[in-house]
C-alpha cells in the first residue's frame, strides 16, 4: 500500500518497499505472517477466503483458556493462563527485532501458534475509526500479550508488526 510501510525509529518513518509482500524491505517467505495491512484489508482477505476476523471474546477464550479435553504440552483443561503460551512468556517471540515464520514459536494454549508476540492481530471489534488488536508483537515486551494488553489502533494504520488471523 502506498509503496512502503511504517516502522518506529525515533518516530514513525515510511520505509520504501516495505509492504505485505516485503515486510522488512525484502520479499517475504511463504510462511511469514502477512503484515503491513490495514483492518479493512485484513477483514477483506478473511471474507474472500470464507472466514472473518475473530471477535475480542473469541480471541481471548482461544488464547488464554485451555478448552481441549486432552491437551498436550502440559496444559490443563479449563485453566486460564496469563500468556498464550502458558503461565510465563517463555516460547513467545518478543525479540524486538523481527517477526518469525508462522508455527515456529512454542505451541500454545489450545495448540495454537503465534497468539502471543510475533505480530499484533486485528480483531473484528471496532469503535468508530479504531479496531482492537491482540497478542502483542515482536516489538513489544511480553506484558502486551496478556489479556490486559489489547490495544485500539486506527483502522487505516499498518505497520511491520501488525497482522491478522482468520476464523472459519
Amino acid at each position: 500500500k502506498h509503496g512502503g510501510g511504517y516502522e518506529w525509529a525515533a518516530g514513525w518513518k515510511r520505509r520504501s518497499g516495505w509492504n505485505y509482500m516485503s515486510p522488512q524491505g525484502k520479499y517475504a517467505a511463504f510462511d511469514e505472517p502477512a503484515v503491513h495491512v490495514t483492518w479493512d484489508e485484513a477483514s477483506a482477505y478473511c471474507a474472500y477466503s470464507g472466514g472473518r476476523l475473530p471477535t475480542r471474546d473469541e480471541w481471548i477464550l482461544s488464547a488464554y483458556t485451555e478448552l481441549r479435553d486432552e491437551p498436550e504440552g502440559g496444559y490443563q483443561t479449563g485453566k486460564v493462563y496469563r500468556y498464550p503460551v502458558g503461565d510465563t512468556p517463555v516460547g513467545m517471540n518478543n525479540n524486538r527485532s523481527h517477526h518469525f515464520s508462522v508455527k515456529t514459536t512454542q505451541k500454545g494454549v489450545n495448540g495454537l501458534f503465534d497468539m502471543g508476540g510475533n505480530v499484533w492481530e486485528w480483531l473484528a471489534d471496532r469503535r468508530e475509526a479504531e479496531a482492537l488488536t491482540a497478542g502483542g508483537s515482536w516489538w513489544y515486551g511480553p506484558e502486551k500479550a496478556t489479556v490486559n494488553g489489547l490495544q485500539w489502533k486506527p483502522t487505516d494504520f499498518y505497520a511491520v508488526y501488525i497482522g491478522f488471523r482468520c476464523v472459519y
